[in-house]
């Protein structure tokens, strides 16, 4: 059994988590619907991987057409930026039950050095837009002779 040293700060927090998730869950059973359409009020599922020669990044954005989502560079980051909007056609007050967000998102994400910016290329497709960062093709290092004394 191991002793710790009682904590009131990490308690409080660990009961507030434990409300959070209390009040979300009861609110999903009912069904009852969440304002989601502000600023910011979603962002999509991002994975970013590194391969020999590239780092791939891979975002879930179902429901948004391809063309509507953009991938700017802005000094060191990446920043994908797009919106989903809900369906014009159902009015707010028929909607029995409301859980895919919508509304504007932006995920901004740090580039690393090596990263070769103007070879960067995007596709979207089956609601996937990946971003393939090429690495920059390093001059083979000329040999230098280190004399020892």
């Amino acid at each position: 059994m191991v002793i710790q040293r009682w904590d009131p700060v990490r308690d409080l927090l660990h009961l507030q988590e434990q409300v959070n998730h209390l009040f979300e869950e009861s609110v999903a059973r009912s069904g009852a619907i969440r304002e989601t359409e502000t600023p910011a009020a979603w962002r999509p599922p991002v994975d970013l991987f590194e391969q020999a020669d590239r780092y791939v990044l891979r975002a879930d954005l179902p429901g948004i057409e391809g063309s509507s989502a953009e991938v700017q560079i802005e000094g060191q980051d990446l920043v994908l930026k797009g919106e989903r909007r809900r369906d014009p056609t159902i009015s707010r007050d028929g909607y029995l039950r409301l859980e895919r967000p919508s509304g504007s998102f932006s995920v901004r994400i740090g580039l690393p050095g090596s990263v070769d910016r103007d070879a960067i290329e995007a596709t979207y497709r089956n609601g996937v837009l990946e971003v393939v960062l090429p690495r920059k093709r390093e001059a083979p290092k000329a040999m230098l002779h280190v004399e020892v004394k």
